[in-house]
């Protein structure tokens, strides 16, 4: 029998550190993708869970899918020892509504 594995399973398996092409491979397109940065005086890049910590006035990306009701969200920071893919996973959240 062959099974594929739920959307929720696939998201656990992201790791810190992926790449935007990793994420896309195992997911698919994003629902809405939006490009920020760290608001300033805010503590955002330093929550628990951060792969990489940011600060206030970095560049961050934030991927959203949904699946079954839920939704997911994935931050990337921009790193600089990955040249060929820089934006990799640093965060990422499940939430029952949208963030």
């Amino acid at each position: 029998l062959w099974f594929k594995p739920s959307f929720k399973k696939k998201v656990g398996q992201i790791k810190g550190g992926w790449s935007a092409f990793q994420v896309l491979e195992l997911l698919g397109s994003p629902m809405e993708v939006e490009d920020s940065e760290v608001p300033l005086g805010s503590d955002w890049g330093k929550q628990p869970g951060m792969t990489f910590a940011m600060k206030p006035g970095d560049m961050v990306k934030q991927w959203m899918f949904q699946d079954d009701g839920e939704f997911y969200y994935l931050w990337f920071a921009n790193v600089s020892y990955a040249e060929e893919d820089p934006w990799r996973v640093t965060l990422k959240k499940k939430a029952t509504r949208r963030l």
